[in-house]
């Protein structure tokens, strides 16, 4: 049988994440099994996860910016621990760049016909890194949250993420 493994999901929708969380250690019943926290760089709750403490660098006296962390993967990467957050118990915590969640929503929407949103992007891509790192015979779990439909001006404008130079080498 595969050995333990992970979960992986953002912080956006934080009652996803420490909901899937506890239905996971629920559901298995085994110890082993980490939860794994993914965000955007400049991310205060990824640092919360991987630390301790719910501070960026991006966010040191004199650096802040009007956005700290542009970034096109939206309602993930937020500043605050609310009440399901806290009750979420984390096990670690993983960065998902902007070009790595773009070129894992293009690999998906390609090779799986999946088209979706940036969060979900985030997750995959988490997933995948939680995979190599964790190695085979483990079992890794996520969430498709979201669809693209929604991101068609950002996330899925070839246009924008042009402009932005997120467009993969491929496209």
């Amino acid at each position: 049988p595969p050995g333990p493994g992970g979960a992986a999901g953002a912080a956006g929708p934080d009652a996803l994440t420490s909901s899937m969380a506890a239905r996971i250690r629920d559901a298995v019943k085994r110890t082993g099994v980490a939860v794994v926290l993914a965000d955007p760089p400049g991310s205060a709750l990824y640092h919360r996860a991987a630390h301790g403490t719910a501070f960026a660098e991006e966010q040191a006296e004199r650096t802040v910016r009007r956005n700290r962390y542009d970034t096109v993967v939206e309602g993930i990467g937020l500043d605050r621990v609310t009440a399901n957050l806290r009750r979420a118990v984390l096990d670690a915590a993983v960065r998902v760049s902007d070009e790595e969640a773009v070129a894992m929503s293009r690999r998906l929407a390609e090779r799986d016909g999946l088209f979706l949103g940036s969060t979900s992007a985030v997750h995959c891509e988490a997933a995948r890194q939680v995979a190599l790192a964790l190695g085979p015979g483990h079992t890794v779990v996520t969430m498709a949250c979201d669809s693209g439909e929604r991101h068609t001006t950002r996330f899925w404008s070839d246009a924008f993420l042009r402009d932005a130079g997120l467009l993969p080498q491929a496209a």
